[in-house]
């Protein structure tokens, strides 16, 4: 059961001005308040306009609005960054979140304008503000280079702030080839190459996101190691030799019944005794949260595919045992709500 704490009126107004909440946080990342903030703490609000480029008036708007959500402190007529905002929100922290809060400003709040319309279609009616070839999201940014460029960029921080823990939960030693599907600009498979130098591993995704893969592989020097493999997952043969297969923040794009096509097509890719892992935010069995997962499943919905969402766990168990895996594994209490569900081929 997940906990929840009761609805109250100041819970109900930041849902209800949501989107106002939001544009508050982008404009601190846009305008660099953040990076000002941490390179020179304890600035007055003339100071911190002055810096930023904007007058005294929409500085009081805006940090007024910053400071209320708690994202910037004041004290003595001084701001500073509030601790998380230190470490997420600016350039060159470990936490460093903001390429996320691009694809959403860019991305899923021109889409999510059509939610509602999206609910009584059953598909992705926010598909038409990114004009294009297909039926998806990813197929349609291929038209748009800049948003696409967005996109990758957020998925990548999202892999640094998640996948990191990967590498520490789960012993990916035991194989030797390893396919990253849908592993976009290669940001998970460089990592797993250099933390198990015998490992190779296939980034498998569409022709225009594994040419910004290839060069990122050429820069960290793993050219001889870690390569990618052009095309469609869904429709395409996989690479030959693959003793485990990785889905990170894959299987939530597609409805169940395409999941489960696509881990019968896994299982028949892997060798004897191969393995699939799938490595996510996970919603809890009972359907009531957590809530990052909720909200994440709109944009699925709406935007990307029509027929995804964050699923629960025994969701993905059902699929993988009926696609023929036995020996489930679940990690579970992982950062920002993920886990970890692996199935193994017995023959």
């Amino acid at each position: 059961m997940t906990d929840t704490s009761p609805l109250d009126m100041e819970r109900l107004i930041l849902i209800a001005g949501g989107h106002t909440a939001f544009q508050l946080l982008w404009a601190g990342v846009e305008l660099e308040v953040f990076d000002h903030l941490s390179a020179t703490p304890r600035l007055t609000l003339q100071e911190l306009a002055d810096k930023i480029g904007i007058g005294e008036y929409p500085a009081r708007v805006l940090f007024t609005g910053l400071s209320a959500l708690g994202l910037i402190t004041k004290q003595d007529c001084r701001y500073d960054n509030a601790p998380l905002t230190e470490n997420m929100l600016v350039k060159g922290k470990p936490g460093y979140a903001a390429p996320i809060l691009g694809w959403q400003a860019h991305i899923v709040y021109p889409g999510l304008e059509h939610f509602v319309a999206s609910l009584k279609a059953s598909r992705n009616l926010g598909l038409e503000e990114f004009p294009g070839e297909g039926e998806t999201l990813y197929q349609r940014l291929t038209s748009h280079p800049w948003l696409e460029r967005i996109f990758q960029d957020a998925m990548s921080a999202l892999s640094r702030q998640a996948n990191a823990h990967l590498l520490t939960t789960y012993d990916f030693g035991r194989f030797s080839h390893i396919v990253d599907a849908g592993g976009g600009d290669a940001t998970n498979a460089i990592a797993l190459a250099r933390h198990y130098p015998h490992l190779k591993v296939t980034v498998f995704d569409s022709p225009s996101v594994c040419e910004i893969a290839r060069g990122n592989i050429e820069t960290a020097g793993l050219s001889d190691r870690v390569s990618v493999w052009p095309g469609d997952f869904l429709k395409d043969p996989f690479p030959p030799d693959i003793d485990a297969v990785l889905y990170c923040h894959i299987l939530t794009i597609w409805s169940q019944a395409r999941n489960l096509e696509l881990m019968r097509k896994t299982h028949d890719a892997l060798a004897s005794q191969g393995t699939v892992l799938i490595f996510n935010m996970m919603g809890d069995d009972d359907e009531e949260g957590p809530l990052n997962t909720a909200l994440g499943s709109p944009y699925f919905l709406a935007i990307a595919t029509g027929e995804g969402m964050l699923y629960p766990w025994k969701d993905y168990e059902y699929i993988l045992r009926q696609a023929g895996f036995s020996h489930i594994e679940k990690i579970s209490g992982l950062p920002l709500n993920h886990g970890i569900i692996a199935g193994h081929k017995e023959s």
